[in-house]
């Protein structure tokens, strides 16, 4: 997917490897120019070994369900659009 594919309120998916295909889904929240937002909602448990000590869940909850921008510039192909928005 390429920067200009991605449009407000676009549901999207952060993707690792071919077994971890989606290890956070978040929503596109803001759209400018050089820019656009992500605030994650949901992520992989599995992959970010939440179940095997408290400390994880803590740092899961805290850290991976943030905003993360994504800049035309540095942009990575690393994200596939799960559904359309507006």
């Amino acid at each position: 997917m390429k920067y200009n594919d991605f449009k407000l309120g676009n549901i999207v998916s952060l993707k690792f490897s071919k077994k971890f295909k989606k290890i956070k889904v978040g929503i596109i929240t803001a759209l400018k120019k050089d820019h656009f937002i992500v605030k994650w909602i949901w992520y992989d448990k599995v992959f970010f070994l939440e179940d095997t000590c408290q400390v994880f869940n803590e740092l899961n909850h805290k850290y991976l369900l943030t905003e993360t921008h994504y800049h035309k510039d540095n942009f990575v192909e690393c994200l596939e659009i799960l559904s359309c928005g507006s």
